[in-house]
């Protein structure tokens, strides 16, 4: 990774990104699972159709449907532009990818729909912006879109968002220790990232179509890890203040297992860790504990995930 570019959102106004995109193209990537972000959805694509106007030159929908007919969610992102794009992820077919389900699985898939259809020559002239559909509307603007992608038409192939949260607990007690533990000179800039687990993400498509994309917990690790081993121009934007929906204990020890994971087996792929005398990664994550009622418990969970290859290998 080269030296890491830090922005604040501030500094990369609607006015100023008008200024450098030129001929570039812009895609805002929503991903949304069922009917449980309809509202948001709808409250958010309107902002940035108001705001941005034809700037964002497309909205997608990345929807993952919970049963097999259309859902609210679909219908409000259609009421809120009838341009945007509905990618449902239960159906969208790509090469090298089953029916398995995931956030980056989705991600992936999203990106490979817009390399068939709209990327016709250059995918340096595509910019990809990702985000998260359930930000409290509060804090969500259109300087996600703007910080993002103004950075990237900076020269950047890759910018991340970083903000200030109330909880984010992975990010404090897991992810930014674990980042700091193996001192490697691939490794050493991952410690700049202020958010290092953000899921508001742009980059070229050349970018992403470059990286492996993991498909549930470690999208974002994984990607980060991959962007700090090669020398790539990384921008960390400041969003300024955030929060979103808050996972439950369980939920946080999932995620925070499949970080962990990702992390050392993406340390094992380059050659920087090597197992020995028999070990390997598990999959499985087991715990035992004592539960309110002074009872012993013990949970046990398969978070077994794929790590795709990058897609330019099958473009």
């Amino acid at each position: 990774m080269a030296e890491i570019m830090q922005f604040d959102s501030g500094e990369l106004t609607r006015e100023v990104v008008a200024s450098i995109k030129g001929q570039k193209h812009i895609h805002v990537i929503f991903s949304t699972f069922g009917e449980r972000e309809a509202s948001l959805i709808y409250e958010k694509i309107s902002l940035l159709r108001e705001n941005l106007g034809k700037l964002v030159d497309t909205i997608y929908l990345s929807h993952r449907r919970a049963g097999n007919d259309e859902e609210e969610t679909e219908q409000m992102a259609r009421k809120a532009d009838h341009n945007a794009e509905i990618l449902i992820c239960n159906n969208l077919e790509v090469p090298d990818m089953g029916e398995e389900k995931g956030k980056g699985a989705d991600m992936r898939r999203a990106l490979y729909h817009i390399n068939t259809t709209k990327v016709k020559s250059n995918p340096d002239d595509h910019i990809v912006i990702f985000l998260d559909a359930d930000v409290v509307p509060q804090y969500f603007g259109a300087h996600f879109v703007t910080g993002l992608a103004g950075a990237v038409l900076k020269g950047n192939d890759f910018a991340k968002a970083s903000f200030w949260r109330e909880m984010g607990r992975v990010k404090k007690y897991v992810a930014q220790p674990l980042f700091s533990v193996i001192d490697h000179p691939g490794l050493e800039k991952l410690s700049r990232l202020a958010y290092p687990l953000s899921g508001e993400v742009g980059g070229t498509v050349s970018f992403f179509n470059s990286v492996n994309f993991w498909q549930i917990y470690g999208v974002e690790t994984g990607i980060n890890i991959d962007a700090s081993m090669h020398n790539y121009r990384v921008a960390d934007v400041n969003l300024g203040l955030y929060d979103h929906e808050h996972h439950g204990d369980t939920g946080i020890q999932k995620m925070s297992f499949g970080i962990i994971r990702t992390f050392i087996r993406q340390c094992v792929d380059y050659g920087i860790l090597e197992l020995k005398d028999g070990a390997k990664i598990s999959d499985m994550f087991k715990a035992s504990y004592i539960d309110e009622n002074a009872q012993r418990q013990k949970m046990e969970f398969n978070l077994e995930e794929k790590k795709y290859q990058p897609l330019e290998k099958i473009l």
